[in-house]
């Protein structure tokens, strides 16, 4: 137990380093949403990179790596412990334990990316370190965490810097390149402070930029036929009383009352699992009537419901078209410990700490094609799944417009709302398509194709957001090729690296 113990205490008993460490991590989040201060995210890593340039050893380097996440996300994800301990009735200590152990498994990540820093790392060439080794690894960190388990794409630097000139690189590489250029550019800042010789870090930093710049305006995409007239309906329901039996009438009349009053728009679009019920109970009972509606009137009106389970072992968290409830979206990418529990046998005992309604849905099919919503094929996804460029571009070119929804009544009045409406004008800009996004309680809004937010209505207020939406056709150089690029350059750039360590030193170290 000794060694263990000692072990634990090399790793979590803070020095100076790793305290400055955990300050630039928790600061970075500032950069994020609500916040939105992009020059705080080139500082937070020029910072870390500067603490991996003066560490003594890989060890040295995992631990402020580890630090770092510590403070991003015990900031950044805080919000987790608030669904958990208000919504999930998971108990304040239990709540606590959970949430600073998702924090510790986000931060490895970081400590991965420290060590290998550190592995790589030429101290006789400082400026190639800076600025393409350092940066290499903090995208190769960022893309490690959004893919294993499924994936947690949080807190993606890149989402920093909508609407700066590096936000041109999101149609070509995506965030990922979004990413690599803030990394670059918090390296060059780094060399140019710590560099007598100026002058190329200073001309590399005006290409990086002016490069991003120049390419916001290539059109990627074009708009074709007349804007969508679409009505986003925001139930404002409580996540403490959304699934008590008492309240399911008085949420279906907020919501059928208030789609009554714009059944003249194109699209109708209701929040996830805005009715708290199977489709099979209530196609026949309490939306009976509903639905007859929407058919005479012609109007496709997309609700957010639980489809199955009634007579099958299977249900998902799905979108359908009471118009034609054959049209039907069923969500695919699901949220690991809340909608499904991985590993379920050696988690088993997780699960039950958790009182979720529906907490093991089923997965949708991934090749799901759009539906034809207003009279143009739409790309649909489900709250979460909004996190993943790649799985949304399979959508496209035939999707000529996307629509998303999402219940963020589980993290009211915290960071993940905001954050999560940035990731949708991310995805707007990578993909070259506008996106309608409904949600329970905010923040429900139109996004543009260069992410910018063209309507919106307050949060936490019961409303509809009537506003049009235009399609486009044609694909981005992401939607094309997706993170493939980006996979290559770094396969290509480590392997390289490799093979010069072997030929050195004749072995692997």
């Amino acid at each position: 137990m000794k060694p263990v113990a000692q072990f634990l205490k090399n790793i979590f008993l803070p020095q100076k380093t790793h305290l400055i460490a955990l300050l630039l991590g928790a600061m970075s989040v500032f950069a994020f949403a609500p916040f939105e201060i992009p020059p705080i995210m080139l500082a937070s890593i020029a910072g870390l990179f500067m603490l991996w340039l003066d560490a003594e050893s890989r060890f040295d380097g995992a631990k402020i790596g580890l630090w770092f996440g510590l403070g991003q996300f015990g900031l950044g994800v805080s919000w987790l412990l608030s669904s958990m301990y208000l919504y999930s009735g998971v108990v304040l200590p239990v709540a606590v334990l959970l949430t600073a152990g998702f924090v510790l498994f986000l931060s490895l990540s970081v400590a991965l990316g420290g060590w290998v820093a550190q592995h790589f790392k030429n101290s006789k060439q400082p400026g190639l370190v800076l600025t393409l080794l350092f940066p290499a690894v903090w995208v190769l960190l960022e893309l490690f965490r959004s893919t294993i388990f499924g994936g947690f794409p949080f807190l993606i630097s890149g989402t920093t810097h909508l609407h700066t000139w590096l936000d041109g690189y999101a149609p070509v590489f995506g965030v990922w390149g979004m990413s690599w250029a803030v990394a670059i550019s918090a390296g060059l800042l780094l060399w140019l402070f710590k560099q007598k010789n100026w002058v190329v870090a200073s001309i590399s930093l005006c290409l990086v930029w002016s490069i991003g710049g120049l390419l916001q305006n290539v059109e990627w995409v074009k708009p074709i036929d007349k804007p969508l007239e679409v009505a986003l309906i925001q139930g404002n329901i409580p996540q403490d009383k959304k699934w008590l039996p008492d309240e399911f009438y008085p949420t279906l009349k907020t919501y059928i009352g208030l789609t009554k009053r714009n059944m003249d728009a194109d699209v109708v679009v209701w929040p996830e699992t805005a009715i708290p019920a199977y489709f099979d109970v209530v196609e026949k009972g309490a939306l009976k009537g509903f639905i007859k509606d929407a058919e005479l009137l012609n109007t496709d009106i997309l609700v957010g419901v639980i489809a199955g389970g009634v007579h099958s072992d299977n249900y998902y968290n799905a979108l359908i078209n009471m118009h034609n409830t054959k049209q039907r979206y069923y969500k695919q990418h699901l949220v690991p410990f809340s909608e499904y529990f991985p590993f379920t046998s050696a988690f088993a005992f997780v699960s039950g700490l958790f009182d979720i309604p529906f907490a093991t849905f089923s997965h949708g099919d991934i090749n799901q094609k759009p539906l034809m919503l207003g009279g143009q094929p739409a790309g649909l996804s489900i709250c979460y799944e909004m996190a993943f460029g790649d799985e949304l571009a399979r959508q496209l070119p035939e999707a000529k417009y996307l629509i998303t929804v999402s219940n963020d009544a589980w993290f009211a009045n915290t960071f993940e709302p905001a954050q999560q409406l940035q990731e949708v004008q991310m995805r707007a800009l990578e993909l070259g398509r506008e996106i309608a996004r409904s949600t329970n309680t905010g923040y429900t809004a139109i996004v543009d194709i260069k992410g910018n937010i063209k309507q919106q209505i307050p949060a936490y207020e019961e409303g509809v957001l009537r506003g049009k939406v235009q399609p486009y056709e044609g694909l981005t150089f992401y939607a094309e090729w997706k993170t493939m690029p980006i996979l290559f350059l770094l396969f290509t750039y480590f392997g390289f690296l490799l093979a010069k360590r072997y030929l050195q030193r004749g072995k692997f170290n």
